[in-house]
């Protein structure tokens, strides 16, 4: 009896799996079979039942555009999270992997020169907000860190000699990180700042109090301009087709595009120009993800539906409870907004890429409650429906 009970039981479970299975497949298509998912909606692509980690609002995303997975790197540190590991999202197998433990408090140090780093066995760098200044270098193959932990006040208590705090590379193939020489200077500083990857000069741009280049040789930050319209909480994306920068947000909230056109090599000035797009009206933000579409030539982004409100204090604030997807085409400076494509409020989030091998974006949302969630929007320009 017992046994028999033991088999039904076993059965039982064995079901359940297989129909909670079912289900989940039902909101998660096959990787090589996007072009199937309905266009121009955000489709839930995976969710782990449990991690050891969530998704950090100060954190920001690397696509790595040869192997087309992507990697998160950043923490909150404010007091609970410490977590200066990389994660890597792969595509293909629906599946995230953390490359090695988190750096205790104690192995936090300076070296010899001042500089700040944590890790026992491997160097790694200190928990630190990334905000957008992470991005994928296929020239190092490698994700290059620019920001610095501005933030990470207990660290910084803890290692007063830690003074200098330099742009990191990560190399992927062997899961380790180095520190950008920057021919022996101090690398500059970028603290809720932007950066982005030049496909045409084959340079990085960082950008915060000035424009900022490290060019092909990748030797030393260079800046180009000291020209700047915006203070923190903005996102920088290149657009490959038109050979501009373009940056959305401020922390002001707003909904024009400063474009950037850059100088003819790394280092030299390029020149600033305020857009103000025709269209549909989009809601003025800050810190919102975007990512650029090489096929289509347009940016995607996603900012809360803010509306003013009159708080118990009697001060005017934006609020938002849901957040809509615009279509935003340089060329044309225009913004279209895509009908079906609304999500829960975002907040703070840089979490957006677009995979050129699925020809899809992937976006990653998720807080301190549950593990993230990896959504994907298969773009259409021809399918928008009209309203």
């Amino acid at each position: 009896m017992n046994k028999l009970r033991w088999m039904l039981t076993a059965a039982f479970l064995a079901m359940a799996a297989i129909t909670g299975l079912r289900a989940f497949a039902q909101i998660t298509p096959n990787h090589e079979d996007f072009k199937s998912i309905p266009p121009n909606k955000w489709i839930k692509y995976h969710q782990p039942l449990s991690l050891d980690w969530r998704r950090q609002q100060h954190s920001g995303i690397a696509y790595d555009s040869k192997r087309g997975n992507f990697y998160l790197f950043g923490s909150d540190t404010h007091g609970k999270n410490w977590d200066n590991r990389v994660h890597e999202f792969n595509p293909t197998t629906k599946s995230w992997h953390s490359h090695y433990p988190i750096a205790p408090l104690e192995t936090y140090r300076a070296d010899d020169r001042g500089r700040a780093i944590a890790g026992g066995g491997k160097l790694i760098p200190w928990a630190m907000h990334t905000f957008d200044n992470i991005l994928y270098d296929p020239e190092l193959d490698a994700i290059v860190v620019s920001a610095l932990p501005e933030h990470n006040r207990a660290a910084k208590k803890r290692v007063p000699t830690a003074t200098s705090h330099p742009t990191w590379v990560y190399k992927i193939a062997t899961h380790t990180w180095e520190i950008l020489e920057n021919k022996q200077s101090p690398s500059p500083k970028f603290f809720a700042a932007a950066s982005a990857f030049d496909s045409n000069r084959n340079t990085l741009v960082a950008y915060r109090w000035g424009l900022w280049e490290l060019g092909p040789e990748r030797a030393v930050w260079q800046k180009a301009l000291a020209q700047s319209h915006h203070k923190i909480h903005f996102n920088m994306e290149y657009d490959s087709v038109n050979k501009k920068l373009a940056v959305f947000g401020d922390h002001r909230n707003s909904n024009s595009v400063w474009v950037y056109t850059p100088g003819a090599t790394a280092g030299s000035p390029g020149s600033w120009e305020e857009n103000f797009p025709a269209g549909d009206v989009c809601p003025r933000d800050q810190h919102f993800p975007v990512a650029f579409d090489q096929k289509n030539a347009v940016f995607l982004l996603v900012p809360d539906n803010n509306r003013a409100i009159t708080n118990k204090n009697g001060k005017t604030v934006l609020k938002a409870n849901s957040s809509s997807t615009f279509v935003y085409d340089l060329a044309k400076n225009m913004y279209l907004k895509l009908p079906n494509a609304d999500l829960p409020t975002l907040g703070m989030n840089y979490m957006m890429v677009y995979d050129k091998f699925g020809e899809v974006f992937f976006l990653v949302t998720g807080n301190h409650k549950s593990p993230p969630t990896v959504w994907v929007l298969r773009l259409d320009l021809d399918n928008i429906p009209q309203v």
